[in-house]
């Protein structure tokens, strides 16, 4: 039996479908599975991925020729399911169900590598190429949960710009840390951080080895927090219950911190900077 499995979204939230990988396997009866998606670099380097089919973002899904090759076209959509409305059933569990599997620990994979030529480190501003940090140094997301950008934008799931301003500082001070930010070019960048910047698509894989490197990762619930779950990297993830919770689509292993604000993620430096010195220095 040849299955193609459909998996639609965002970056994260294709990583997160890694976890299923194994079982889909097991119940197919098989050493590989295909999928398609619009993330293909995050299934390509998988041992157990057969094929990796497109799927145009812009356009969405389109039957081509040759997808005939496969036996079953297979697709299960955790927002088009009793997921939004069932508070206690996570992503990964309803997706288990909606593709009749057992049960999945919750562990996404990408493979650990790097990416000849993938990226670029730029300091204080785009057009500043800088040399990787020579001292240890943390890794950070704290907007840009929906892609959106603008220097002026903030959405719920962003943390408050000038408490990341008041946390990173402190955690420069006090852990003398450099502090990589994960981020596009249009969105906020705090200052006195070193960005990271994928120069192709495969080369955003370059940011694993880097978070696997680190001293710790803060990520509010984006891509970064699903990439942070596949190494095994202290990482505290930031939450606004208005947007998303833990529960839902984040990982027990990581430290989850929740705010409840219609605005933005207004979490105390001083709440994060304590469970960084617990977790991680403790």
């Amino acid at each position: 039996m040849k299955n193609l499995y459909v998996v639609h979204g965002g970056l994260g939230k294709n990583i997160l479908f890694t976890s299923l990988i194994p079982s889909l396997c097991k119940k197919d009866g098989v050493e590989k599975i295909s999928v398609m998606t619009p993330w293909p670099f995050i299934f390509r380097y998988n041992k157990q991925i057969d094929g990796v089919e497109p799927f145009d973002r812009q356009f969405g899904w389109k039957l081509h020729p040759h997808l005939t090759k496969y036996d079953n076209i297979i697709y299960h959509e955790p927002y088009y399911s009793n997921y939004i409305i069932d508070e206690n059933i996570h992503m990964v569990d309803d997706w288990a169900q909606g593709l009749d599997i057992e049960p999945v620990i919750n562990k996404p994979y990408v493979p650990i590598m790097n990416i000849d030529h993938g990226h670029t480190f730029y300091s204080i501003s785009p057009d500043e190429t800088c040399d990787p940090p020579e001292k240890k140094y943390c890794v950070v997301q704290v907007n840009g949960g929906y892609g959106q950008q603008g220097n002026n934008i903030i959405i719920p799931r962003d943390y408050r710009l000038d408490l990341v301003q008041k946390l990173l500082s402190k955690i420069r001070n006090e852990f003398d840390l450099d502090v990589i930010c994960f981020r596009l070019e249009t969105e906020p960048k705090p200052s006195d951080t070193i960005t990271f910047k994928a120069n192709t698509e495969d080369g955003l894989l370059n940011i694993l080895p880097i978070i696997n490197d680190s001293e710790f990762v803060i990520s509010i619930d984006s891509s970064l927090k699903h990439l942070a779950a596949c190494t095994d990297t202290k990482t505290i993830a930031l939450y606004n219950k208005t947007e998303t919770r833990p529960e839902k689509i984040g990982y027990s292993f990581q430290t989850n911190l929740i705010c409840e604000n219609d605005i933005c993620i207004d979490i105390d430096p001083v709440d994060i900077l304590e469970t960084i010195r617990k977790e991680c220095y403790g």
